[in-house]
């Protein structure tokens, strides 16, 4: 599957309903509901994130399909995605982390 930039652009632009977001990412929405439930998949700012008028932006879709990878590469069940998510959540932020830290360094000259 290859992604145009007009696709970036307008997943950035809009946001998508539940529903939306299972059909794009291809998971079923109970599982969506769960992931949402625990937090592993978050909404945009809503009166209530797991409600039928939640509204998801490019993040939940792209956490949504590393999920569905997931699901169906290794066979994981909803417990272990969960785990999966954030563990990936925390080495990006750590990864992030050390690109900072490394810009900050002085460069040495070999």
């Amino acid at each position: 599957m290859r992604i145009e930039a007009t696709e970036v652009l307008w997943l950035d632009q809009h946001v998508l309903s539940l529903p939306e977001l299972a059909e794009l990412s291809g998971l079923p929405q109970a599982v969506l509901e769960e992931l949402l439930d625990c937090g592993a998949i978050t909404a945009l700012e809503t009166a209530d994130p797991a409600g039928p008028d939640a509204r998801f932006g490019a993040a939940a879709l792209r956490a949504a399909r590393t999920a569905r990878r997931l699901r169906t590469d290794f066979e994981l069940d909803v417990q272990a995605l969960i785990v999966a998510l954030s563990l990936l959540d925390r080495v990006a932020e750590l990864e992030a982390q050390l690109r900072e830290l490394r810009a900050r360094q002085p460069q040495r000259v070999r």
